[in-house]
């Protein structure tokens, strides 16, 4: 399930034309997955989801803002 949800994110990324960073949010019910909503500017304080996932992965708010900035000059 979890390969599904990274590919359906990427062609819900791409046929979006997302830049920089973007909260997809989906939901299972019955083994179905349904899209809920596409957040474009979600919340980026320490306790929100974005920084929360960023540091799950090793990298700190400070390093997620410094890719945020250098997406967004490319």
């Amino acid at each position: 399930m979890q390969r599904k949800v990274n590919n359906i994110s990427k062609e819900i990324w791409d046929l979006l034309g997302c830049k920089g960073y973007a909260r997809i949010d989906m939901i299972i019910s019955n083994g179905e997955l349904y899209l809920l909503e596409i957040n474009t500017l979600p919340g980026m304080t320490k306790s929100s989801l974005i920084p929360k996932s960023a540091e799950a992965v090793g990298m700190s708010f400070t390093e997620l803002l410094d890719r945020i900035i250098e997406y967004s000059l490319e």
